[in-house]
């Protein structure tokens, strides 16, 4: 569940993005947004900060905290929760999967001969590491999604891909158990399969193709992350 200093950041955030507070004005002040969101001030000191390395607001001491130029010309900044549980990193998957459909479609339609020598070297690294009998494979699958956000030729779902880059893979925020489980070779070659049919898809220039190849990926991805943890449930039950 969102911290409520993840729900002061979101709504802070939309303030400032649809007008509310404009650029160059000046945030109430720290008691002010204290009763306004009915939290401590502890909070509103943490999400004030997040909102400064989002480079949203700026502080001038002993002034007060301003809204900043935002400059759409710029890189998105995405701010995302602490990920830190099962239902959380189930979230992100879900998220990702319109996401990245949505690129994928794109890149089948204005992807470079390059583009494609770098997807296919990146299917091909992750091949070898499994052919080598390795499971570490989380540097090459990130690598395969974000050449495929490169390819789309919108700078935006690659500034997003990017930031988000290894820290949503459900790897990183898995335990001991549930990472053994996902990773077994069997799984691992499922995710190989896909990745050659998103790939194949782009190569041969089939929009519907690629992104429908893509959904199922990453669909399979969440079930296989609810099976990983929910066969890591039972076996503590058993």
């Amino acid at each position: 569940m969102p911290s409520l200093t993840d729900k002061v950041v979101l709504l802070l955030s939309d303030d400032i993005r649809v007008g509310t507070y404009r650029a160059g004005e000046k945030l109430p002040t720290e008691t002010g947004l204290i009763q306004k969101f009915g939290v401590s001030r502890s909070v509103i000191r943490e999400a004030v900060s997040r909102l400064q390395a989002s480079n949203l607001v700026e502080t001038r001491h002993g002034i007060g905290t301003f809204v900043r130029v935002i400059d759409d010309s710029g890189p998105i900044t995405v701010m995302l929760p602490a990920v830190s549980n099962m239902q959380d990193a189930m979230a992100i998957l879900e998220f990702r999967i319109d996401l990245e459909a949505a690129a994928a479609g794109l890149a089948a339609t204005k992807r470079s001969e390059e583009d494609l020598l770098r997807l296919a070297d990146a299917v091909a690294r992750f091949e070898a590491e499994l052919a080598r009998g390795s499971t570490d494979v989380l540097a090459h699958d990130v690598e395969f999604h974000l050449r495929i956000a490169q390819a789309s030729g919108n700078r935006y779902f690659h500034d997003v891909q990017r930031q988000m880059g290894r820290s949503i893979s459900p790897r990183t925020r898995l335990g001991g158990a549930d990472l053994a489980r996902l990773d077994q070779m069997p799984r691992l070659r499922e995710v190989l399969s896909e990745h050659t049919a998103i790939y194949k898809a782009i190569a041969r220039g089939d929009s519907a193709d690629a992104r429908a190849a893509m959904r199922i990926h990453l669909s399979n991805s969440r079930e296989r992350l609810r099976e990983a943890h929910t066969s890591d449930i039972t076996a503590k039950l058993v």
